[in-house]
Formats: structure tokens, sequence, C-alpha cells
């Protein structure tokens, strides 16, 4: 796919190529492809794995989601690559995701939960969980935990379970 107005989606960039000349994006910058898949540019807090879910603040600072984290009502996207502390990329926000980091047996279209596990989610439920809207497996992953289909429509953490 050749990419429009050089938003590479899988690049990820350090604070000094921010400033270099020519980075045409700031923090909150939304990405929108000819199918509809929507990305919004942001900044790592802590590393991020690739698949990972993470949140971010509305200073579009970015942490993979978990129950550790106090992070209801922000919004949420998945990191089509790892992205190490203090750099800058894409997280996808809207659309099909090729994959969503999901712990052992997550079921497909059901509602899933933050896990204590960071960045991945899980259907089971379990007290003291978050939900997280706006995110469905369309494939259910088998009896290891990694990456599944998903989409993704403008996630947000919800209530604790």
């Amino acid at each position: 796919m050749t990419a429009f107005v050089g938003a590479r989606l899988t690049d990820t960039f350090t604070a000094a190529q921010m400033t270099q000349g020519g980075k045409g994006f700031g923090l909150g910058d939304r990405y929108v492809r000819g199918d509809g898949t929507e990305y919004v540019f942001v900044q790592a807090s802590a590393a991020i794995a690739q698949y990972d879910v993470a949140f971010f603040s509305s200073a579009y600072a970015a942490t993979s989601l978990s129950t550790a984290n106090d992070a209801r009502g922000n919004l949420c996207g998945v990191a089509s690559v790892a992205f190490a502390t203090s750099e800058y990329g894409w997280l996808q926000v809207k659309g099909p995701a090729a994959n969503v980091n999901v712990l052992a047996s997550a079921a497909a279209n059901v509602r899933l939960n933050t896990t204590a596990t960071g960045g991945s989610l899980d259907d089971d439920g379990t007290a003291g969980s978050m939900q997280v809207q706006g995110v469905y497996l369309t494939t259910a992953r088998g009896g290891t935990a990694g990456p599944a289909p998903a989409i993704l429509n403008f996630p947000y953490v919800d209530v604790t379970l």
C-alpha cells in the first residue's frame, strides 16, 4: 500500500526524529485510510508491544491497558507495531484490526475486559476488571494467549466489573 501524505502506519519515531523537518504529525492527529480504517498519533508513556490494546490520555500519552490502570473513560487503540518508551506512532481506533492481544480461549463476538496482563484483553469478566467497549474479536483465540483478529469502533474503557 502506498502511504498518503507520509503516514507510514508501521513506523515509530523518536523525539529526535520528531524535531527534524518534514515530520508533519502532531499528537492527536488522525489518519483515515481509503477503506475507512482510522488511526491516531500518540506517544508511548512506556513500552507497548505489537498488537497491545493501549489507552491514551487527553494529551495522547499511550500506555498498555491492564486492570492496574485507572483508565475508565479513556479511549483505546491497538498498536500494529511495538513502541519503545517515549516513541511516537499510530494506534488503530476503527476498522478491522489484523490482530489484538488476548488471553487463551477468548471468544468471538462477546464483551472483552481488561486483564492483569498489560495490553491483553479477555472475555472472563474477572472482578476488578474493566469493560472495554468497541472492540470485538471476529475469530476466537485458541488455547494459548496471543493475537486474534478483531473489529474496532473507537474503543474506550468502561465500568469496572
